[in-house]
């Protein structure tokens, strides 16, 4: 009686080889799936930028047509112009029935008062950017920045300028111009 055995598995050293390459595949593609990560939240960031950006070009052209690009806050009436909020005290312009409030002929990101939520929340509504996805508040410099829901947290290090993964967004004064920027320093 003659046994014929014949290997139908793997031996010891074929599995601890095959574990060693797959350890050396996890350790060369983590950081290409961690930075994956980061180029997306980037990549989302510069889009909402771009977005306002855009918008900011077509409010400005829309309040050249309403006349109201240059036109500075006026007192309570505005000599009764059709474009003038007497309650909110801005300009505003008609974007799909949101009053777009805007100043030297670009959009305002907020009121002049913390309790005025009308100018944020109207903003936040023609930019297409919801509280579920993030939170708002001041940025570094003044700005009003966006920032994505999973960095609520960081909004202090934000104002301090030690943070620097939002979008930011500051409404024409008469010291500045306006301007939008990613900031994805620290994304990740």
């Amino acid at each position: 009686m003659s046994l014929d055995k014949h290997q139908t598995g793997f031996t010891l050293i074929e599995l601890v080889v095959v574990i060693i390459i797959l350890g050396i595949l996890a350790v060369i593609a983590a950081p290409k799936f961690l930075s994956l990560s980061s180029d997306v939240q980037t990549a989302s960031l510069e889009g909402i930028a771009g977005t306002i950006a855009s918008m900011n070009k077509l409010a400005h052209s829309k309040t050249q047509f309403d006349g109201i690009a240059d036109r500075k806050d006026c007192d309570t009436t505005c000599n009764n112009n059709p474009n003038w909020d007497s309650k909110i005290g801005y300009f505003y312009i008609d974007v799909s029935g949101t009053r777009l409030y805007v100043s030297n002929g670009y959009p305002k990101a907020t009121g002049t008062s913390s309790s005025d939520t009308v100018v944020e929340d109207n903003y936040k509504s023609v930019m297409g950017l919801s509280d579920d996805d993030f939170v708002f508040g001041i940025g570094s410099s003044s700005s009003f920045a966006i920032i994505p829901k999973k960095f609520e947290d960081k909004l202090a290090n934000i104002q301090q300028g030690t943070f620097k993964c939002h979008v930011e967004y500051r409404s024409p004064q008469p010291k500045f111009e306006y301007y939008t920027s990613a900031v994805t320093d620290d994304c990740f």
